[in-house]
Order: structure tokens, then C-alpha cells, then sequence
């Protein structure tokens, strides 16, 4: 009771210094994070099939999660593709988690990353995300979960932009005030970090500047947790609790199958992850991933599938299907 009392209070204090209209919406909008924890899967859109869809309701997930590069929006086989992703979960009654982020590095090209004119191109570049966001919405939220902001930006790999410390703040600026007159009417989450934003931690720093300027601008936080114990995952859920008022949404977690008794030490993670979900203080969580990734860059990376590229299950898809059919989730 203690415990609940004192993430009520966190959260009331947090909603209280917004403004009324601000405070509303989001209380609106994370309706979606009540309830028991939602369990998801990550999939890709190039490869969803409305067979893959049907297998991942069947086996107990309640949405999935796939990414889309802004930058390629432009082209109409790739719309194509994220219509028939959108269709595939569909035809099996799944919501869509969706990232997004782009593939080019933001603002000027020159390196001079701390100069006024480069800082107004990525706040530039962050408002024209923003309004990208918004008409996704628009089209697809029907169909969604949440729309999240961004993927591992603490990583130099998935933040082409560069000097991470530099570069985001003026950008996530332009993407939080691009919303000044009209916002999704979806929940908007970000960042996706590789890590939990932790006290002295990069990506705490980043979301601390974001959450500084724009209170209003996020409804969860996103990171990843990969090798994580419940415990630290639930600890981490507090933490951003108590310091941001925001729930802690984990939109990654898996482990990989290949080596010397890979495929049950995957699907221990997996069943101990799922197993301990609801005491995690983490309304939603997305596993990596549906399927295995055959052209990826080494064995690891090409074995977080619970069930192989020829899409044949591995004791990983059993192991989550029997701890989420033991405690349903949130439909």
C-alpha cells in the first residue's frame, strides 16, 4: 500500500505542474498504460505476414512492434510495405507499437555542431518530425498502441547525427514544440534508450533536458533492457517514476539463441521476464523479436527470433506462450 501511495503521489505532483489542458490530455491519453502489462512482440514490416500476426495472438501477445525510417516516406513501396504491416496486424486484432526515426544525420552536414545555425536546423529538423508524427497519427492511430519517438539515440550507430549531448537537446526542442498548437491524440514515448535513463547515465541526461523544457512532451519514457534482472527493471520503473512522474515502458528485451545451449538459456530469459511482468511497475513490454533475422551481421544478432527465418518455433515461443497464457494480459 505504501508503495502505490507513494508512486500516486510522484504522479499527481508531476500532472499538477502542467498546465490544466496539458494535464488532461495526458491523463487521457495514458489511459492506455492502466491495467495489467501489455506484452508485445517485435516484428518487421518487410516480413510480417497475416500468418505471423495469427501465431503471435495465438501464442497470448497483445500487440506488436515494428519501426519505420521517416526519411523513406517518401517512396511508395516503402508506404506500401508499412500499409501492409498495419494490415497484417489487423487481420489478427493486434495494435501496433510504432518507432520511428530517421536514417540521415540531422541539421548541417559541416561538423560544426554547437553553431546557431546549426542548432536552428535541428530544432528544424525535430519540428518537421513532429509534424510527421502528427499525420501518422492521424492515418494509423485507430490501430495503435503509442507512437515512439526515436530508437537507442545514446548509440553513435542509431544517432548519425553525432555528439549526442549537442545535437539532441536543440532537436528534441523543435520535436516537443512542434506540438505547441496540436499533438498526437496517441500516447507519444521516447526515447527507446539503449539503457535505462539512471541518475548520471547519458540517456538521464538527455531526457532530464528534454523533460526540463518540455514537460508535456512525453507520456512514458521508453529504454531497453537487456540483461536486466526483474529486479533492476522494477527499480528502474521507480526511479523514473518518482524523478520524471512518467511510467517506464520497456520496448526491447530478448536474448539470442546461438552458442552452446543458446536456445534454452533464450527461452529461460524469456520465461523469467514474462513470469515476473507484473511486479515489474512496467505497463507495457515489447520482446525482441518474433522472427530471427537471417542477413544480420554476426550469429547473435541473427538468432533474438522466437522462432527461426523459416518461421519454426523454438523452445523460446513455448516458454513465452505458457507464461503469458498462465496470467492473460491486458487485451
Amino acid at each position: 500500500m505504501l508503495r502505490i501511495s507513494t508512486l500516486f503521489v510522484a504522479t499527481a505532483l508531476s500532472v499538477a505542474a502542467l498546465p490544466p489542458t496539458h494535464a488532461a490530455d495526458r491523463a487521457g491519453r495514458t489511459d492506455a498504460f492502466d491495467g495489467r502489462p501489455r506484452v508485445g512482440v517485435q516484428v518487421k514490416i518487410q516480413s510480417l505476414t497475416p500468418d505471423d500476426a495469427r501465431q503471435i495472438r495465438q501464442a497470448g501477445f497483445d500487440f506488436v512492434r515494428f519501426g519505420i525510417w521517416t526519411d523513406r516516406l517518401d517512396r511508395a513501396d516503402y508506404r506500401r510495405q508499412i500499409d501492409d504491416a498495419f494490415a497484417a496486424a489487423r487481420s489478427a486484432h493486434l495494435p501496433v507499437l510504432l518507432t520511428v526515426r530517421t536514417l540521415a544525420p540531422l541539421g548541417q552536414a559541416n561538423g560544426l555542431r554547437d553553431t546557431k545555425t546549426d542548432r536552428t536546423s535541428l530544432a528544424a529538423a525535430g519540428a518537421r518530425l513532429a509534424g510527421t508524427v502528427t499525420r501518422l497519427a492521424a492515418q494509423y492511430g485507430h490501430a495503435l498502441v503509442a507512437l515512439e519517438l526515436w530508437n537507442e539515440p545514446d548509440l553513435d550507430r542509431y544517432w548519425p547525427t553525432g555528439d549526442v549531448a549537442h545535437t539532441f537537446p536543440p532537436f528534441a526542442e523543435g520535436l516537443c514544440g512542434g506540438w505547441a498548437a496540436r499533438r498526437p491524440d496517441v500516447p507519444v514515448v521516447g526515447f527507446g534508450f539503449a539503457r535505462p535513463p539512471l541518475p548520471g547515465s547519458v540517456p538521464d541526461r538527455l531526457l532530464a533536458g528534454v523533460h526540463a523544457a518540455s514537460p508535456a512532451c512525453l507520456d512514458a519514457v521508453s529504454y531497453h533492457a537487456y540483461d536486466m534482472t526483474p529486479l533492476q527493471i522494477r527499480d528502474a520503473a521507480r526511479d523514473i517514476r518518482t524523478r520524471y512522474g512518467l511510467p517506464a515502458l520497456v520496448t526491447e528485451d530478448g536474448a539470442a539463441s546461438a552458442g552452446v545451449d543458446g536456445e534454452a538459456r533464450q527461452a529461460r530469459r524469456v520465461r523469467t521476464l514474462l513470469d515476473a511482468r507484473a511486479t515489474l511497475g512496467t505497463p507495457l513490454l515489447s520482446v525482441y523479436e518474433w522472427a530471427d533475422t537471417a542477413n544480420a551481421n554476426d550469429a547473435a544478432q541473427r538468432s533474438y527470433g522466437l522462432v527461426r527465418a523459416d518461421r519454426s518455433p523454438k523452445p523460446a515461443l513455448d516458454a513465452a506462450s505458457a507464461s503469458l497464457r498462465a496470467t492473460t494480459s491486458k487485451p
